[in-house]
């Protein structure tokens, strides 16, 4: 698995495209597919940590080039199509997803439950963490090479947390922080805004946790 991370629009959200041979999957759907400059690769699935107008706004446009499934938390479901929900409005954007979302089909998952033909073994947990969103997830996958890599969406920043000001809650966030406390030290982390991290380093030296 090869990760390839594009920070796109106005808090340069990161999305992640994640390359298997030539096929591929998309985490947090922000940056439109010709600014990728990638060429004869097929997604097969689109999947969004959570809701935020700067997180899905170009799902519609991988939709149109690759009829892929685009998968968010049923708690966050409704937030796509609407700008007011996502908050975009209120940064006088009006972003709507018009391609209905699905919600993830299982919480744990494989290459072959996702259509994945060149892809090498893994799994994929669905993790909810709410928080920043009540329907905040953590997408982690384990490769057979025991190697793990955890996308967390505005869940988990370098350093940092995400706000809760905007659909969220500061209870439900310190709960998710407790169970991200459980998961192993050596999990890298890639969050939706800013560097990479590792989640024993965030253990140790995040304030929040």
């Amino acid at each position: 698995m090869k990760i390839l991370t594009f920070s796109y629009g106005l808090a340069s959200a990161n999305m992640y495209v994640l390359l298997f041979g030539s096929e591929a999957l998309v985490i947090d759907p922000c940056c439109p597919w010709s600014e990728t400059e990638l060429e004869d690769i097929d997604v097969k699935a689109v999947f969004c940590t959570h809701g935020h107008f700067d997180h899905i706004s170009a799902a519609d446009d991988i939709y149109s080039r690759f009829k892929c499934p685009i998968y968010v938390s049923k708690e966050d479901q409704e937030m796509l199509p609407d700008p007011i929900l996502n908050h975009g409005v209120d940064f006088g954007l009006n972003v709507s997803v018009s391609v209905p979302a699905s919600v993830f089909p299982e919480t744990e998952m494989n290459n072959r439950v996702l259509g994945l033909s060149d892809s090498e073994e893994f799994s994929l947990k669905v993790i909810s963490t709410p928080g920043h969103t009540s329907g905040s997830s953590c997408f982690l996958f384990t490769l057979a090479n025991g190697e793990k890599h955890m996308f967390t969406g505005d869940m988990l920043f370098m350093r940092s947390i995400g706000r809760t000001d905007l659909g969220g809650s500061y209870s439900d966030m310190t709960r998710s922080i407790e169970l991200l406390k459980t998961l192993d030290d050596d999990i890298v982390c890639y969050p939706g805004h800013g560097p990479v991290t590792v989640l024993g380093a965030e253990k140790k030296s995040n304030p929040y946790f």
